[in-house]
Order: C-alpha cells, then structure tokens, then sequence
C-alpha cells in the first residue's frame, strides 16, 4: 500500500541493533503529580508496540517523552540511539506522529493539508503530487480531495490524519488513541490498514484503551497505570502470567440469590471466585465467576444440578479464557476514571 516502506531486520530480534527506541528507569513529575513512574522498556523494528491504560495513565505523556516534546524528570529515553529532546532536530524524520486530537488546517482542503506537511519536511516538489494522490486514494479521499476539512466528518478527518504522518515515510508512526470518536467501519479500515503497514516492515506504537483494538493489533503490549503494571509481553504470555484461569459467566432471572448460594455453592463447593455481579435489570443478574480448575464438565454438572434443585432459572453459561478486558480490569480495577 504505501511503497518503499522497507525495514532492515536482524536475525536476533532483540539485539541491541534492531532496537529503535529504547527507555530506561523513566520518570516525568509534576509539583503535585507523578504522571510516570520507573518506565523502561524497549521497542524493535517491525513491531506493533500497543500501551495500553485507563484515561490518565500517562500513555499521551510518554509520547510526548519519545518524540521530544517533553523532558523527563529522570532516567534515558534513547531513539536509535539519540536523546530525543535534545537532539529533536536529529530526529525530526524518524517519526510520523498521529495525535489523539484532530490537528488539521479545516480550512484547507485535504489536498492542501498533505502539499503543506509534504512541503514541511522538505519532500523533493517532483515527489509531492503523486504521493499526496496516492494516499488520498488509500484513504479513501480522493473524491474529496478539494473540500475543505472542516467540511470532512470525524472518521474522514482521522483517516486523513493518518495518511498524513506517512508521507515523509517515517520509521517509527505513532498512534496516539487513533481510533477514538470513530464508527465501526472506519475503525476496521484503520486497522487493516495499520496491518498492512507493519506486514510491509514499518514500526508502530499504539496507544489505546480500546481492550479489543490491541487485541487485534499489538504484537507488543504494555499495560500502564503510571507505572508499567504488567508486559512487555505478547498477549498469550501476559495472560499464561497475570490470568492462567477459566472464566464462567452466567445470567439468572432470580435477584434474591441466597448466602448460601454464594459463600456455600460458589466459593466452597465449586471453589469459585465472584470476579463480578451486576444487575442488568429488575429480573436479570449477570455473574462472573474464576475457577482455578480446568475441568468444565465437573464444574457445569455440579453447577446445573445445583441450580436444578433450588429452583434458580440460568438463561445462559459460557466459559471462556480471560480476555485481554478482563485481564486490564483484574490489574486497573474497575472503578470509573475521570
């Protein structure tokens, strides 16, 4: 999709010259605020690297870290081997950053949005038409391409944002919540197209607190909550380390459960924990019960001959493995962020 978008790899993924941005024992605090706290990690050409964490969990701040926009309090941050604020200059092409706000001339046209940020990294004047044509019609924008932006909807405008911090054919894109504020269809086609780009050997760092974005996404995850709370890690080792456990969901038609239910059956009997109990509504219960045990079919006939003789009517069961949701809700909680 985008041509000459090449990576040079190394046959050990994780020596020291296949790593492109590399953070050691980083802090950034404020008078009143620790936004980060001792974050070191390192991410590798090729990658998809996704951080993941509630709002206010310093996912934009560490951005701001890597591209030198910001100064860390303490500790190194290094992009291919350079101190990112002091030699920001140096780095000025390496990174092709999309922000989490829309940051587009809505006068201009799309066209003229491109030609500008084309022109802005010194692209040669021959290269610039064809180029900018080009990722208008990945985009799917090209019908539009003399409209002004702020004529363009939400989806239209991140899709742009997009193609845009491609056109100096960066080696790092960075992806700060980029899906946020988008319907469905524009959601899978910046995903797919963030495959296709990582298929073809770009580096990308996703930021998001969508669960299922960087399930489908990350090949690297991070889960932040100002300190790195679980990772790096693929998603299937993260869940082997944090969440080795089979999951049990029921919905029942009876609110007034007994204690016996819960503290007799549940916890003992089944040796369960209550992950979660909501009320969905005046006759509907929903439950998420742990179990350490593997064996599905001792636990469904214990539980259907259980609720068979005390009468508590079960519309449906399924077990499942944690989901990468589950897995961030055990660690961050779920109480609401501000």
């Amino acid at each position: 999709m985008i041509d000459n978008i090449k990576k040079e790899f190394d046959n050990n993924p994780m020596s020291n010259s296949n790593v492109l941005i590399e953070l050691n024992q980083v802090d950034k605090h404020y008078p009143n605020t620790i936004a980060l706290d001792n974050i070191s990690f390192q991410i590798h050409k090729g990658e998809i690297f996704c951080l993941i964490g509630p709002n206010g969990a310093g996912k934009s701040t560490l951005v701001k870290l890597i591209t030198g926009q910001l100064k860390q309090t303490n500790g190194t941050i290094r992009v291919k081997g350079k101190d990112p604020y002091s030699e920001r200059r140096s780095l000025f092409g390496v990174f092709g950053l999309v922000p989490q706000e829309l940051a587009l001339y809505n006068e201009l046209t799309g066209y003229e949005n491109l030609d500008f940020h084309a022109r802005l990294y010194s692209m040669p004047k021959s290269e610039i038409a064809p180029k900018v044509e080009k990722l208008l019609k990945i985009a799917g924008l090209f019908e539009r391409r003399n409209d002004q932006v702020g004529t363009y909807s939400g989806g239209m405008k991140r899709r742009l944002q997009l193609i845009r911090a491609l056109l100096h054919e960066p080696e790092l894109l960075i992806l700060d919540e980029p899906t946020i504020g988008v319907d469905v269809q524009t959601r899978s086609a910046i995903h797919e197209y963030i495959l296709e780009l990582a298929k073809q050997g770009m580096t990308i760092l996703v930021t998001t607190n969508y669960m299922e974005e960087a399930e489908r996404l990350a090949e690297i995850i991070v889960i932040l909550d100002t300190k790195i709370i679980e990772g790096p890690g693929h998603l299937r080792e993260i869940q082997e380390r944090v969440f080795p456990n089979t999951i049990f969901e029921f919905k029942t038609t009876q609110n007034n459960l007994t204690s016996e239910f819960y503290d007799q059956f549940l916890t003992q009997q089944l040796n369960g924990q209550i992950l979660m109990e909501k009320k969905l509504s005046e006759t509907h219960s929903f439950f998420q019960i742990m179990f350490e045990s593997n064996n599905i079919e001792e636990i469904i006939e214990k539980f259907l001959t259980y609720t068979k003789a005390h009468n508590i009517p079960i519309e449906e069961f399924v077990f499942k493995k944690p989901t990468l949701e589950d897995i961030f809700l055990k660690l961050t909680g779920k109480e609401f962020r501000e």
